[in-house]
């Protein structure tokens, strides 16, 4: 997808965002995140903008002290966060460099690319708090969205964070689940190494999971139950992928 799309679709699954989660009271719960309020969640998202901000003006992981300190109240600082957010997207465009904490891509593209589907989560998240039903998601931005979080959190995260997840990746040694949205597919593969993506459906898998690509989107980020989609042969190694993920999918 290209950058010019995934910057509109931010826009739209912000306004999406916001919307939902003024329509909840301020201290309603988040089902999918139960140690916050929806107040909380705006909180996240409002401060995660601003994290991406600084991250692109200070070339460097952002430090404590380096938040940004807003006036007003939670939706006030998370409108201002957004506008920040997105005139530092049309200054420098997606080529420029910018700090983020994937190594192979150090642009503001890669921000551009995971703000859009930070906001597509949460915007579920804040349907959730407010007592609604999930939205649909456009099926090009979810096929997006199920790439990079296989490609980028799982296959690139468990390898270059390796010792975090290190124990689960062992549990799940030889796995091997598929995992079809649309017309698209592809085979996760775990080893001690890490888990590898191959693109399509591979031999050997134990279980596939299947839906349309917004469902699977949101069934990888675990704002879906696991039963919420249909999984072919073994449900326990759909379950043991679906807890793996987890480590994944904060």
């Amino acid at each position: 997808m290209d950058f010019p799309d995934l910057q509109a679709h931010l826009i739209d699954e912000a306004a999406r965002f916001r919307a939902a989660v003024i329509s909840a009271a301020p201290d309603a719960k988040v089902p999918s995140c139960p140690e916050w309020t929806a107040v909380d969640l705006l909180d996240h998202l409002a401060e995660t903008y601003d994290h991406k901000t600084q991250s692109m003006r200070l070339m460097r992981r952002p430090r404590e002290d380096d938040a940004i300190s807003r006036p007003g109240g939670a939706v006030d600082r998370f409108d201002a966060a957004l506008a920040d957010l997105l005139a530092e997207f049309d200054d420098r465009g997606p080529e420029s460099l910018s700090y983020t904490w994937y190594g192979p891509d150090q642009t503001t593209g890669f921000w551009i690319r995971r703000m859009a589907h930070e906001t597509v989560v949460h915007r579920a998240d804040a349907e959730l708090a407010a007592g609604l039903p999930i939205g649909p998601v456009d099926s090009a931005l979810a096929l997006d969205g199920i790439d990079e979080m296989l490609m980028v959190m799982l296959s690139w995260g468990s390898k270059a964070y390796r010792d975090w997840a290190a124990d689960s990746i062992a549990e799940n040694d030889g796995l091997q689940v598929g995992v079809r949205a649309g017309s698209r597919s592809w085979t996760a593969i775990v080893s001690v190494a890490g888990i590898d993506i191959a693109d399509g459906d591979a031999a050997g898998t134990a279980a596939t999971v299947s839906g349309t690509p917004g469902e699977v989107l949101l069934w990888l980020w675990r704002r879906l139950p696991l039963d919420a989609l249909p999984v072919e042969s073994d449900r326990a190694a759909a379950a043991a992928f679906y807890d793996l993920v987890e480590e994944f999918a904060q």
